[in-house]
């Protein structure tokens, strides 16, 4: 083969692994940007959902969401499939999304069983947690009071579910973990959509949290801390009943019976 040949297909290679190369690139580059404009999409929906824009059971529009936040709409239709995947909406072909619709009773009951796990969690790991880490829980709690103060409840929402985190995740418990997590994915969605309306449970949690940590700090007995845990979570199920009552609607107490609490 001659050289003239082998330089010509030499260069070939390179033109076409130049080509592909800078195909690449540009692929790379176009997928960051879908991905920032997802992301974008997701936050903003998140927000809106939190601020109560959007009410259990109403329909949103592809196209509207997408004029409103100045984008096309595949990164609002990948938001709302995430949000689909949360279980916060509901989506459906040629007939578009819905929040989900809110079932109270299912939620009472969740949302009692999670403040009895909780609560023993929290207590387990009381003595587990460090100097550094009790630190860390008090910043996370003063950025949640300066988030509803701002009214930013999505701030506050995503620095609480943190800070509960943080707080129970040490019990040593593997199985006990599991299960919080698994309740608090089913509450999750409910508790964004209902908050908005019960805004002033934001501040008063805020203040549990540091009366929480105080126990700790004190080195309070097991039984004090776990509780206080669970009457914290409790007095939001509590909120969430006044205001399932002042809807006309007959919810299940803390026992699990009927009425308010």
């Amino acid at each position: 083969m001659g050289m003239s040949t082998r330089t010509s297909r030499t260069t070939g290679a390179r033109l076409l692994t130049g080509a592909g190369g800078r195909a690449r690139g540009s692929l790379a580059q176009d997928a960051g940007v879908s991905r920032t404009k997802y992301r974008e999409a997701y936050r903003a929906l998140q927000e809106r959902i939190l601020r109560g824009d959007f009410r259990p059971g109403q329909r949103v529009t592809i196209e509207v969401l997408a004029r409103e936040l100045g984008m096309s709409p595949t990164p609002v239709r990948e938001a709302l499939r995430q949000l689909e995947a949360e279980g916060v909406v509901t989506y459906r072909p040629h007939a578009g999304a819905r929040l989900v619709n809110i079932d109270p009773k299912a939620y009472a009951e969740l949302l009692s069983v999670r403040a009895v796990l909780e609560g023993w969690a929290t207590a387990l790991a009381a003595p587990r947690l460090s100097r550094v880490t009790l630190v860390r829980l008090r910043e996370l709690n003063r950025r949640m009071r300066e988030a509803v103060q701002k009214g930013d409840l999505a701030a506050f929402d995503r620095l609480n579910r943190r800070f509960h985190r943080a707080l129970y995740r040490p019990c040593g418990h593997r199985l006990l973990v599991e299960l919080l997590e698994g309740l608090r994915a089913r509450t999750d969605l409910v508790r964004r959509t209902v908050f908005p309306f019960i805004p002033h449970r934001g501040l008063q949690s805020v203040d549990e949290h540091d009366q929480l940590l105080d126990l700790v700090e004190q080195g309070a007995s097991p039984e004090a801390v776990e509780r206080f845990a669970r009457e914290h979570k409790l007095r939001t199920l509590e909120a969430f009943l006044r205001w399932g009552a002042s809807l006309g609607q007959e919810l299940p107490g803390r026992g699990g019976g009927k009425g308010g609490p």
